[in-house]
């Protein structure tokens, strides 16, 4: 049984790993001059850690993202919207099957990675900022769907016709921007083989 939950416990260290490197990847297209909203957001939460980390004086800096465009996505009747505090919605979850407590590779600060049935649901912590925000939703299977009804499995044609066509789209790669989150479509043949939402 110790074996078992040791190569559990990799795992979901690996696929977080993973997914921060999706989330970098992001951000540096994103920043590197493309003309979307989330490339400002980036400068900003830049500039905020900046600031929270060079001017101790001032105390804690309070998280200021915006939530109101921002995608939700519902699991067992809970709302998560990206962006938001997580406490209540943590909360309301209940018991995750798993919890890591991990240093964050897209911010100086920490992230709490909450794994359960179908989705992994990431909240972040900015370093010496006392309220955090979820950063990531990441699901796992086909057992759950988008509000708007997409499934892993689906066809790219199916994620076009319920979404339009993305803000950035690659072969491996479709991304759409709602307020100052995203959700990020892994494609293969002509398949969605992994669904996220994130704030970049």
């Amino acid at each position: 049984m110790k074996k078992l939950g040791s190569l559990i416990l990799v795992a979901i260290m690996a696929a977080s790993m993973a997914a921060c490197s999706d989330t970098k990847d992001t951000t540096t297209k994103a920043a590197g001059g493309e003309s979307s909203a989330t490339a400002a957001v980036v400068d900003t939460q830049k500039e905020e850690s900046q600031a929270a980390s060079s001017d101790e004086a001032a105390g804690s800096v309070e998280i200021s993202v915006d939530t109101k465009d921002n995608f939700v996505f519902t699991y067992q009747n809970v709302q998560i919207v990206l962006g938001s505090e997580p406490e209540a919605t943590i909360a309301a979850l209940g018991e995750a099957k798993s919890k890591l407590e991990v240093p964050s590779c897209a911010h100086d600060g920490t992230d709490f990675v909450y794994t359960y049935d179908n989705i992994v649901v990431t909240a972040s912590y900015l370093t010496g900022e006392e309220k955090g925000y979820i950063s990531d939703v990441r699901l796992l299977s086909d057992l759950v769907a988008t509000p708007e009804g997409l499934e892993i499995g689906m066809t790219t044609d199916k994620a076009r016709e319920l979404y339009g066509d993305p803000d950035t789209e690659s072969d491996v790669q479709w991304i759409f921007t709602r307020g100052t989150s995203e959700m990020m479509l892994t494609v293969k043949n002509g398949s969605i083989v992994g669904i996220e939402y994130l704030v970049p």
